[in-house]
């Protein structure tokens, strides 16, 4: 046998270093394996979450959910017309749609502050939200009463509020980073008052959306924040959260959510939710799904459509040197991927608007912002993002976009 010895002993910072690698790892390990019941594969088209009914759909194919959903929403419509409630949405019907981009949805915010401005911005039939998008989403739907609000949640927050990072432990565990301070966040402004006017505007016909990935399935989730605001259950509230932290849940970079859901065969089990990003930045409804057939259909006649999408970003390709270090290369190699994916998902809503017989108007960052952000979520960024938005949003600058223009950004 050989009877080994090292040279030199470990040192007490070796040694404590290693210590530390030790217990990150079994500490993940706890916390890890927290029992998770995913579901069955073959159960995954008809689970429904817990206590819930109808509340969301796939986002990715027509479905008789989203029939369902949309022959609803036209009745609703048809009856707030009727009473005068909503009398402009007999002939015209306004949609949002808002862009993941981290603390680039300050541009958002103050887009919508400046379109209340100009005094042109219209009642939304739909709005939909997507990681940031999904934050600024419940503010939009509710109108200029809450810009206000809207502007300090994109303004008031950096780094340290929303965040803290979880050393080694993170590179062993489920994340990074901990969500914890900006669930609090979320909680503090989206109360139950919030929530009550949520739910009073379902019987008028309008959907607040956003976007989840589940990850298990590798597939889009459109939530409809409306339907569960209007649920009158005790825990709407706390699964209103959870959708919105969800959408914004970068794997690997913050936690995922872990929805309860009820299969066929009626056991509990669990699905993991992370960012709406992860399958595509902006969404309205599946491209399969045609509005303008199912609304002659339902209601007799098609209406006039105007469908407006926010992209939280740059467009075109911004030249910045990057360090040949591995998070450097991560991060500059995800920033280019998401950029790419915009650009094409604001072709895929552009060709959707042109099937559909819809008009179809865009924004984004101009490419000349000069603004370059010190840390993710650098507030003087952000405030400086929020004016130019400002600025483009009360002078109404929209784009058209040619499919060729949208095109040549990718």
């Amino acid at each position: 046998m050989f009877d080994y010895r090292p040279e030199r002993p470990l040192s007490h910072a070796a040694l404590r270093a290693t210590l530390l690698v030790a217990l990150a790892i079994v500490l993940a390990g706890c916390e890890t394996m927290g029992a998770r019941m995913p579901l069955p594969g073959s159960l995954v088209d008809a689970a429904q979450v817990t206590n819930f009914d109808r509340i969301r759909f796939w986002g990715d194919r027509d479905t008789p959910a989203i029939r369902a959903v949309i022959a609803e929403q036209y009745r609703q419509i048809g009856l707030a017309a009727r009473a005068g409630q909503r009398p402009g949405s007999r002939s015209v019907a306004d949609y949002l749609a808002v862009s993941g981009g981290g603390s680039d949805g300050a541009y958002a915010a103050g887009f919508m502050k400046g379109w209340s401005a100009s005094g042109l911005r219209p009642d939304f039939e739909v709005v939909t939200g997507v990681s940031t998008g999904a934050f600024a989403a419940p503010f939009i739907f509710l109108g200029p009463d809450y810009d206000e609000m809207l502007e300090r949640i994109f303004t008031s927050y950096g780094d340290r509020d929303l965040y803290t990072d979880r050393g080694l432990l993170g590179f062993a565990g489920s994340s990074l980073r901990d969500s914890a301070p900006l669930r609090k966040i979320v909680a503090t402004h989206v109360t139950d008052e919030l929530i009550e006017r949520i739910a009073g505007q379902q019987k008028l016909g309008r959907r607040l959306l956003v976007q989840t990935t589940n990850i298990d399935a590798q597939r889009p989730v459109i939530w409809d924040l409306t339907a569960i605001a209007a649920s009158g259950r005790p825990d709407r509230r706390e699964l209103f959260i959870s959708v919105l932290m969800a959408s914004a849940a970068i794997p690997g970079v913050f936690p995922p959510e872990r929805m309860k859901v009820t299969g066929e065969d009626g056991r509990i089990y669990d699905e993991l939710h992370v960012d709406g990003g992860g399958t595509s930045q902006l969404f309205l409804a599946p491209q399969d799904v045609r509005i303008d057939q199912l609304e002659e259909r339902i209601i007799g006649r098609a209406r006039a459509h105007n469908l407006y999408v926010i992209r939280n970003g740059r467009l075109g390709p911004v030249y910045a040197p990057v360090a040949e270090r591995t998070l450097d290369l991560a991060k500059r190699g995800i920033e280019t991927l998401v950029k790419g994916q915009a650009a094409s998902n604001i072709a895929e809503m552009k060709r959707f608007a042109r099937s559909n017989g819809f008009r179809f108007r865009y924004t984004a960052i101009p490419d000349d912002f000069p603004g370059t952000p010190a840390s993710d979520f650098d507030r003087a960024y952000m405030r400086a993002l929020f004016e130019q938005g400002y600025a483009s949003g009360s002078a109404g600058r929209w784009q058209a976009g040619s499919m060729e223009e949208v095109a040549l950004m990718r």
